[in-house]
Formats: C-alpha cells, sequence, structure tokens
C-alpha cells in the first residue's frame, strides 16, 4: 500500500516537438516583391501557399505579404510608367497643334 502523504512525482514536460521550417518560396516571395520586381514576388506567393496547404510548412503570412506587396508595388510601377506616356502624348498633342503646318508637310513650314 502506497503512503497518501509521500510526494507525488514530479511534472514532466512532453518532449520537445521541433517546428516545420519556413517555405523558400514565402520568404522568396516577400523578398522578391519588396526589393527586385514585384510581379515575381506575386508569383512566388501563390506558389508558396500552394505548397504550404499541401506540406504543412510555416510561412502563409510571409507568402500573402509577399502577394500583397507584390500587387501593390506593380500597380505604381504601371503608373510610373503609364504616367510619363500620357504627359508625352498631351505634349506630342499640344505641338502639333501649334505647329501643325509642319507636321502635316505643308511647304513654308517648320
Amino acid at each position: 500500500m502506497t503512503d497518501p502523504y509521500s510526494t507525488p512525482p514530479p511534472y514532466q514536460q512532453p518532449p520537445y516537438q521541433p517546428q516545420p521550417p519556413y517555405n523558400v518560396y514565402a520568404i522568396l516571395s516577400l523578398v522578391l516583391a519588396l526589393f527586385v520586381f514585384p510581379p515575381l514576388g506575386i508569383y512566388f506567393g501563390t506558389q508558396a501557399k500552394k505548397q504550404i496547404a499541401v506540406s504543412g510548412e510555416r510561412g502563409i503570412e510571409l507568402a500573402q505579404v509577399g502577394i500583397i506587396v507584390g500587387w501593390v508595388l506593380t500597380a505604381f510601377m504601371l503608373l510610373a510608367c503609364l504616367i510619363p506616356c500620357a504627359f508625352s502624348g498631351v505634349y506630342t498633342a499640344f505641338f502639333a497643334a501649334i505647329f501643325g503646318s509642319a507636321a502635316s508637310g505643308a511647304p513654308g513650314g517648320f
């Protein structure tokens, strides 16, 4: 028979369970979206989300941030390209209106 006043056995911690590694595509997604070429961040982010769903790796947050940052910076890149194009079209129309005879090839123009 056991002694009812004896000390209980010490608490046993469960064994350490290592966490799964981060998905490499998720890390690449964020890095590429921020520093290299934002559309690559979108691509790698979507691929990382697919891989994480299958493998159970960590990094879904990194992949999601890489996709969002990639779309935002891609929109800024497109605006940075389209705004000068729009201004060049306005300038071309302006100079064509002023110097129309030279543009049409009429004699006596510039």
